[in-house]
């Protein structure tokens, strides 16, 4: 069994998992796993040299599992690397299916949350942060560019900041703005 099949057959149990979790009404435990199956599907997918079938297929399960926990610019721009190329037209009539639960989701109302919290994790390859905020003590996961994960770290870690972010209907915060607290 090669690394690719090992980490696609991982991220569809995260995924199975997720929606076991989403039917429960588990939401935290839902986007976390969605995030875990999304970020091993990624890796499957960029695992592969060739665009074949197989290449296709990831992408476009990477693509449907990043709209499902809420990192759209990652969809889109999986959606737009799996059209690239010659894909099979079925690829192609799924990818644009996508493309319209992405538009949909993008669409269905989002609320802007602030947070005032100390920094106190970090993961690179998932393109996270999590805040605890100062009065609830709560602690939030928040995503974030990847390009900028290394310059937040550097600049805030450990450090008061104030967070301006999106929060979408799926319950995935996405950071619009991040500051150091007056």
């Amino acid at each position: 069994m090669n690394i690719v099949t090992v980490l696609h057959n991982k991220a569809m149990e995260f995924a199975d998992e997720a929606l076991l979790a989403k039917m429960e009404g588990n939401r935290d435990a839902s986007l976390s796993l969605f995030e875990k199956a999304f970020s091993l599907e990624k890796e499957a997918a960029t695992s592969i040299d060739q665009r074949n079938d197989s290449w296709y297929i990831l992408v476009r399960s990477a693509a449907s599992l990043a709209i499902n926990c809420g990192r759209y610019q990652d969809a889109e721009a999986l959606i737009q690397m799996g059209h690239s190329g010659n894909p099979p037209a079925f690829i192609v009539k799924e990818l644009n299916e996508l493309k319209d639960t992405l538009s949909k989701a993008k669409e269905q109302k989002v609320s802007e949350v602030e947070i005032i919290g100390i920094l106190t994790y970090a993961n690179a390859e998932e393109s996270q942060i999590r805040l605890q905020d100062l009065k609830t003590k709560e602690i939030y996961t928040i995503t974030v560019p990847s390009h900028l994960i290394n310059e937040i770290v550097k600049s805030y870690w450990a450090d008061v900041v104030q967070v301006k972010a999106q929060k979408g209907v799926t319950g995935a915060i996405v950071l619009d703005e991040i500051t150091k607290a007056a």
